[in-house]
């Protein structure tokens, strides 16, 4: 079963010994905590599972937070293009009946079948098919025998269901979903951005037109229903258009060719709050998965470098995709984090915008499909107590505080953009709040430069004053969009670059200390003789970054550039 041939390979390059049995990989008993094992295992192995089995796996990806609905089905390479759509679908509607069903699967008593050989998340896709969907189990890419196993089930199962639905007072499944459940992944409006690198706005609405579409004005946005061929354009943002629900974008010549990007309104947004300049180089902080980077690129006109920062290697990946197929030529992303990036770099110099979107709560997707997760995590895990949100959310607020006030150290940077998908007041106003109080180069732009005509403005909170209130953007769902949060910074003092050097001397320092420290904390195999290591000779730091991250430049056309350390090995 193993995907690897030589493990002694990968247990090299942890410095693990083979005996310690919990450092392997339960499924393959490969070195689970290899830099290669992720990668491979789940590339390699993960192929060969059936369909079912592949649904429950994502559930446990959706459990873990390692992506949304859509990105772990629609956007997942490993599916065929015939199953995302099946596999989307039967996901959104297990996730919708979730708590009925484990109370069924609980009552049957069928995981006390060894024979069965299936897990909770497995039980629970199969049951959705087998007690709710029109045609049953389905059996295109399953586990025949494994089928047949589960279907013996069945008068168990009915029986159960039975009791679930007499106890609830409820003489059908759908009485027992909360109706903002089911009405979950019904999605809004769709979004369809124009990439100015390919064509301009006027020529993208004449090719739609010819598709089929129909173009409405602002005063007729009531036709735009579910299922209407009519598109409008943006009241607010110049290269937005606006469809009905439910438009299918995904097989459209010019999504696949890069012309449009299916993009949030609100997401959009804050690319236009920067106001980038053409033929002046703009930074993307925290840049994957790319749309916002794209979307820089195409309001410079493809004229001026975007450098792109991102510490994730599998995002960065994806935000190379991204923007090669939106034709973006000018952008430069390197796997980083966006901390460890010198402000005073040469290279940033001439850089006067930058957009940052850093991780956040992610609580303004909760009105749309994120809701189905976020209930099946509670479902299984618990809520999460009030005291642990709280504690979660000053983190996420610190690291956006830091990362704001990071930005504002590059000394060419005039206007800042930072955003964030949540709609809880200690990553947004109260983030502003602190940024304003930490220093006095950069203050909020007036509302004429952020979003001026958008009505739903930001909120009273942590001492803000009315006109700074006003100056930010909020939005919410019942304004058509994913929640979300813009700030617009400008410079209104000259950078004071040796207070600047002087931070960074002293960072670099205090990381030095911590390297130096964990250098000497290499775990030995158990019963070895502890061996005292050489001390390792100190390298130059490559331009550009601070101490203590490798960092990988992508440019471009995806060529990679090695700013430190080895290239990683291939797959075999």
């Amino acid at each position: 079963m193993c995907h690897r041939q030589d493990h002694s390979k990968c247990q090299a390059d942890t410095g693990l010994h083979p005996s310690r049995e919990d450092y392997f990989c339960r499924i393959c008993g490969f070195n689970a905590l290899s830099p290669f094992h992720l990668q491979l295992h789940i590339e390699t192995y993960h192929t060969g599972m059936h369909f079912y089995e592949h649904a429950a796996d994502i559930l446990r990806q959706l459990e873990q937070r390692r992506g949304s609905i859509k990105t772990l089905t629609v956007g997942n390479r490993r599916l065929d293009t015939g199953d995302k759509r099946r596999m989307y679908a039967l996901l959104c509607e297990t996730l919708k009946h979730a708590a009925p069903l484990t109370q069924v699967i609980s009552r049957s008593g069928i995981l006390d079948d060894t024979t069965l050989g299936i897990d909770e998340r497995t039980a629970l896709v199969m049951a959705h098919d087998l007690l709710l969907a029109r045609g049953g189990l389905q059996r295109r890419d399953a586990d025949h025998a494994q089928l047949k196993r589960f279907a013996k089930h069945r008068p168990a199962l009915q029986a159960a269901l039975a009791d679930v639905l007499r106890d609830a007072g409820a003489s059908e499944v759908a009485q027992m979903v909360p109706a903002e459940l089911l009405e979950a992944a019904d999605e809004g409006l769709r979004y369809v951005r124009v990439n100015l690198l390919c064509n301009t706005v006027d020529e993208a609405v004449k090719k739609f037109a010819n598709d089929g579409f129909e173009l409405v004005g602002a005063g007729e946005r009531q036709r735009l229903v579910r299922g209407a061929r009519v598109f409008m354009r943006d009241e607010h943002l110049r290269d937005l258009l606006v469809f009905a629900p439910g438009t299918e974008m995904h097989a459209h010549g010019m999504l696949a060719d890069g012309s449009v990007v299916v993009q949030d309104k609100a997401s959009c947004m804050a690319a236009h709050v920067a106001r980038p300049t053409a033929g002046t180089p703009a930074i993307d902080a925290c840049a994957a998965p790319g749309n916002k980077t794209s979307h820089l690129a195409s309001l410079m006109g493809g004229r001026g470098t975007v450098f792109a920062f991102d510490r994730d290697a599998r995002r960065l990946r994806t935000l190379v995709e991204m923007t090669g197929r939106a034709r973006c030529t000018t952008v430069q992303a390197q796997c980083m984090s966006f901390l460890d990036v010198d402000p005073l770099d040469p290279r940033y110099a001439q850089v006067d915008c930058l957009l940052l979107d850093p991780s956040c709560s992610g609580s303004g997707m909760a009105g749309r499909l994120d809701l189905l997760v976020d209930r099946y995590v509670e479902l299984r895990q618990g809520a999460r107590s009030k005291e642990d949100t709280r504690g979660r959310l000053a983190s996420l607020a610190q690291f956006q505080t830091d990362a704001l006030l990071h930005a504002m150290r590059f000394p060419g940077v005039q206007r800042i953009s930072y955003s964030t998908c949540s709609v809880h007041t200690e990553e947004n106003e109260e983030v502003v709040a602190a940024v304003l109080a930490a220093q006095d180069e950069f203050a909020l732009a007036p509302r004429q430069h952020v979003l001026p005509t958008w009505p739903r403005r930001g909120m009273l909170a942590a001492g803000l004053s009315e006109e700074q209130a006003d100056s930010l953007v909020r939005a919410m769902p019942e304004d058509g969009t994913n929640g979300f949060f813009v700030a617009g910074f400008v410079r209104v003092r000259q950078p004071d670059v040796e207070k600047t050097r002087v931070f960074l001397r002293e960072q670099r320092a205090a990381l030095g200390e911590q390297l130096e420290a964990d250098a000497g904390m290499t775990e030995e195999p158990l019963g070895a003789p502890v061996v005292p290591q050489a001390k390792k000779q100190k390298k130059d730091r490559p331009p550009g970054r601070l101490p203590g991250r490798r960092a990988v430049s992508v440019v471009a056309g995806g060529n990679v550039n090695k700013t430190a350390g080895k290239r990683r090995p291939k797959r075999r």
